[in-house]
């Protein structure tokens, strides 16, 4: 399990790694401008003394966007992050950031020791976690693990939002179906390519008779058959489905 601080050691860690030892790359620096003299800075020691964390993180922030190098800023944060804010991930984050700035060896050791603490604390975060991850490449395969399991599940998501669209398309043909038979069969005539009132005549097959012969006889031309067909196309499947006795309209 993670070690949680009491307020008192963990402000007397802070005092530590800030007050005594601190990052230093062996850069000289003005007091008066470096990063720990910074009024946000000291405020944040406060309201981290107060118990005031959400405060602390504010003022920590602002130091880090006044600062192009802030290392003593991101290991607080880190570590109030991990001890007090229960947000691992976050506090990873910050810490390592101040890996990259920091080059005290020793602050970097225990960085690394935090880091490997968030760690844990993420993974426990999970179901599938046992609690035996004893080392690094122990905890480095459980999150392999679990990231593959995320990638099924993705897929996974993917494919039945794919055959939810695919049902989706499926039943609005159908209710368009469904409404285009009832207009239907509220006014048979409506789809008709010709007006109701526009004159029409009723011719009855002969046999022996064809759509382009009939088309000649009242047209003059067989090349007209399409529109008899299209006039008569409930009743007609097909231009070669002509019946002996069948009664056409001609429009």
């Amino acid at each position: 399990m993670c070690e949680k601080y009491s307020l008192g050691v963990f402000f007397c860690f802070f005092l530590v790694v800030f007050g005594i030892n601190g990052c230093n790359k062996g850069e000289s620096f003005d007091k008066e401008s470096s990063e720990i003299s910074d009024k946000n800075f000291i405020l944040a020691t406060k309201y981290v003394r107060d118990e005031l964390f959400d405060d602390a993180i504010h003022c920590l922030n602002d130091v880090i966007k006044s600062h192009k190098n802030s290392p003593e800023s991101n290991l607080l944060l880190g570590t109030v992050y991990l001890d007090k804010k229960n947000d691992p991930v976050t506090a990873i984050y910050f810490l390592k950031k101040y890996m990259d700035e920091c080059g005290n060896a020793k602050q970097t050791q225990v960085a690394e020791q935090l880091i490997d603490t968030a760690k844990k604390e993420f993974l426990k975060s999970f179901p599938a976690y046992n609690g035996i991850a004893q080392n690094e490449a122990e905890l480095m395969e459980i999150l392999k693990s679990l990231k593959n399991q995320n990638t099924t599940l993705r897929q996974q998501i993917v494919a039945y939002r794919q055959k939810i669209s695919d049902y989706e398309t499926k039943i609005n043909a159908l209710q368009n179906a469904l409404q285009s038979a009832n207009k239907d069969k509220e006014n048979p005539r409506s789809h008709l390519p010709y007006s109701p009132s526009e004159a029409a005549t009723i011719h009855t097959v002969e046999d022996g008779e064809t759509l382009s012969s009939i088309s000649d006889k009242y047209y003059g031309t067989p090349n007209d058959w399409q529109k008899i067909f299209e006039a008569n196309n409930i009743t007609l499947k097909n231009p070669k489905s002509l019946r002996t006795g069948q009664q056409l309209i001609i429009p």
